[in-house]
This record gives C-alpha cells, structure tokens and sequence, in this order.
C-alpha cells in the first residue's frame, strides 16, 4: 500500500467526510430560516458550534493547507464575521499574514470609512476565506472591493451550499426535511 500525498484529493477523503459528519452531528439545525442571502432553508449550520470547539477549529483549518500549498497566496483574507475566525486559524497554522474585509467600512478610528483591516500591498494574491456560503453575493462583494485596491483573489469557502460558484472544501445540501435535528 502507498501513502497519497496529503494534499492530494484522495488522501483528503476521510477527512472532508469528517468534516460533513461533525456538521451533521454538531452544527445542523431542521426549521424555517431565512439566510443571509434572502433565501429561505429548511436547514441551517451553525457553524459557530463549529468554531467553539479550538480541536474542531483546528482540523478545519488544516483543511486549508494543500489548498494554501496550491494557491501559494501571500496573504489570508478574512470576510466578517465567520471567515474572520477561519482566516486567524488558517493564518496561524500557515504563518501568512492576514487581512479582514467588513461588511460595512467601521465610521471610527484612524482608518474610517475603509473596508479592509491589516496591511497589504498592491499586487498581492488573497486567499479570502469564508465560512458557508449559499448565494456567494457577500464573498464575492468582499472580493470585489480587495480587487478595487489591486489585490488578487481567490475566494474560498468551507463549505457552499451548491448554489455559489464559489470553490469550497465541501458541498453540502440536503433534501427537504431529510437529516439532522429538527428544533424550531
């Protein structure tokens, strides 16, 4: 038997099904929601129960590197509020730098009204991190505004919900009413 890389995509299999099942286990809720997009769901991942968790926290970021060792980005971007915490963790395991985009520019401060938080030069490629994205509409206006001050980008998810072109560890969807805990 040979060992795959562990970047390669076979060798990531056990942990990208992880990675489903913990959401499944600790994340996912059954009721009405209305997203963030304006859409409504049936289901919604709770991803901060993800994130509370520092051993869960961590191996979701180790998801991240053969995607960093790939992109070979020199900075790890951020979107408010749940990228901000997986951009930290990624930026910690990979020693790159990190940025945070806002969604609103902050109306304080010696840098108000700006949407982008930590230094950065023109020219350099982002990896912009978010968490779970259904539309895309907020990453890709994130990665709008990083283009607007001459970066490149390269939007990233953790998980999409199968309706953004956006690229993502995992797709995750489930058919009306089916898995998971049902609260309301």
């Amino acid at each position: 038997m040979f060992d795959e890389p562990s970047s390669s995509p076979i060798a990531r299999i056990p942990e990208l099904r992880w990675l489903k099942n913990v959401i499944m286990e600790r994340a996912l809720t059954r009721g009405d929601y209305l997203l963030s997009g304006g859409a409504r769901s049936d289901y919604y991942i709770d991803k901060f129960k993800l994130f509370a968790d520092p051993h869960i926290l961590r191996r979701i970021a180790r998801l991240f590197v053969p995607v960093v060792a790939d992109l070979n980005p020199d900075l790890i971007g951020g979107t408010e509020l749940g990228g901000v915490i997986i951009a930290t963790a990624v930026s910690q395991m990979t020693g790159l730098p990190m940025i945070v985009v806002r969604k609103q520019p902050k109306g304080y401060g010696a840098f108000a009204e700006e949407y982008v938080e930590g230094p950065f030069t023109a020219g350099q490629h982002v990896l912009l991190l978010e968490d779970v994205v259904t539309s895309g509409r907020e990453l890709l206006a994130a990665k709008a505004r990083l283009e607007e001050l001459n970066l490149r980008v390269t939007p990233h998810a953790i998980v999409s919900r199968g309706l953004a072109p956006i690229s993502s560890l995992i797709q995750f969807a489930l058919p009306r009413g089916e898995g998971g805990p049902r609260t309301n």
